[in-house]
């Protein structure tokens, strides 16, 4: 994305004196909040747990990280499946029961595995931030390339939560190792 916003500046008539870094680079928290939400679209939660179009479409953030003011930002009043979309963040194992996506920043590294087990059983896509992540049975893991972020997917445990992921996110992920989905969830 940061590349094709320079390579749009970089060919406009008119910019030739414009330096690289006058452009908007994304952050990598931009990056993550809005890959985030755009799970969202390639995910399919089962019939049977769909929430009424009153209540919210949950994003979750477990802890503290600058993704939720970008969430929060960003998100004000979208919708997904005709429901207000809603962005909370929170510390306690109840608050990420009520989620439909819950991302697990970095710093609650030594919570994923009791956050993981909290929700075991519910409809809750779960994004984590570390590279353990998939190994501790989360679904969808961020992968730092260099300066790309990319993602790696578990099937496995968005299965077991009753979650299907779209092919074509899963096409998009990074291939991992068989040993790298045994994970729970």
């Amino acid at each position: 994305m940061a590349v094709l916003a320079v390579a749009a500046v970089l060919c406009t008539p008119g910019t030739r004196g414009i330096r690289a870094a006058e452009v908007d680079v994304p952050t990598e928290s931009e990056v993550k909040a809005a890959m985030i939400y755009n799970f969202a679209q390639f995910v399919e939660w089962p019939g049977t747990n769909l929430k009424p179009s009153q209540s919210p479409f949950v994003i979750g953030i477990f802890g503290e990280d600058p993704i939720e003011a970008i969430l929060n930002d960003t998100l004000k009043g979208e919708t997904f499946q005709n429901r207000a979309v809603q962005v909370r963040q929170g510390s306690a194992l109840s608050d990420a029961k009520v989620c439909d996506i819950l991302f697990v920043p970095q710093s609650q590294q030594k919570h994923i595995s009791e956050v993981l087990e909290a929700i075991r059983g519910d409809s809750t896509l779960t994004v984590g931030d570390t590279e353990d992540f998939i190994l501790l049975g989360g679904m969808i893991a961020f992968k730092k390339e260099g300066n790309k972020v990319r993602f790696q997917i578990n099937p496995e445990a968005a299965t077991r939560s009753g979650l299907k992921i779209s092919s074509k996110l899963l096409r998009l992920a990074v291939p991992q190792s068989d040993s790298s989905t045994k994970g729970g969830n």
